[in-house]
């Protein structure tokens, strides 16, 4: 798997990331995969030592802008800087001219910053939080991605039950995903689209199959007259009695 770097106070993806992996992370701003992606590092050998998060939760590169820039060794891995043994690592680094006095001091507090460090002889690797293993899991990042969720809009305990009932069906998973986004209102209706501003100002957001009312989730699935003719042919053919809500959540 490819994962992101810290330039700057910055997130890229690698060169060679998939376009799906760069729109997958870059969901939005909040940062929602790399909060919980930690580098824990061993021998170094694979380890940036100025542009990744390695010791702390800022990579040294953003924390120590003016030591970087005076580095001779802006690419170098931990391993090549450190010199492990038995103590404390030696840390060997080398700057394109003598630092005045207040360079010295930001050294001093990078040092600090790397105090407590034991090079081993073990590979680095990558460790998800949310796991107690350090392996990625699908199921922790949905219930982490559920959780932001529930923080920005509010459900109520009979709409909590509609969606476990969602996700325990037999249907295709197709279906249950489409299922899942309809309820919460992610699927790329017009009203949606426009929204998020996917739409340019001026086009209409009038929906196609019945033309009057706004494009929205509810009036595509629910009021809209085609829709409605759907359902009514559908409990016709059931022999079932149902009248259509206002909308899909109680």
């Amino acid at each position: 798997m490819v994962f992101q770097v810290l330039v700057g106070e910055e997130y890229i993806c690698p060169a060679n990331s998939s376009r799906w992996w760069r729109d997958l992370v870059h969901l939005d701003d909040s940062n929602w995969f790399n909060s919980e992606l930690s580098r824990k590092v061993e021998n170094g050998a694979n380890t940036s030592f100025w542009h990744v998060a390695w010791k702390g939760t800022i990579a040294f590169r953003a924390k120590y802008p003016r030591l970087f820039f005076l580095s001779n060794q802006k690419e170098a891995k931990v391993g090549e800087l450190g010199s492990f043994g038995h103590t404390d690592p030696n840390w060997l680094f080398s700057w394109r001219c003598p630092l005045f006095v207040w360079e010295n001091e930001l050294v001093t507090e990078l040092l600090v910053d790397l105090d407590g460090f034991r090079g081993t002889l073990e590979e680095d690797v990558w460790w998800w939080r949310l796991e107690e293993s350090g392996f990625f899991s699908v199921k922790s990042m949905y219930k982490k991605l559920e959780v932001l969720m529930l923080e920005e809009s509010t459900i109520l305990e009979e709409q909590g039950v509609v969606f476990d009932s969602i996700w325990k069906s037999p249907a295709p998973s197709k279906v249950v995903a489409f299922s899942w986004k309809l309820l919460h209102d992610r699927i790329p209706s017009k009203v949606n689209l426009a929204y998020r501003h996917v739409l340019p100002p001026e086009a209409s957001l009038n929906c196609d199959l019945c033309v009057g009312m706004a494009e929205s989730t509810n009036h595509l699935f629910i009021h809209c007259a085609f829709a409605s003719e759907v359902w009514q042919d559908l409990f016709g053919w059931l022999d079932f009695n149902f009248v259509l809500p206002p909308n899909f959540l109680p």
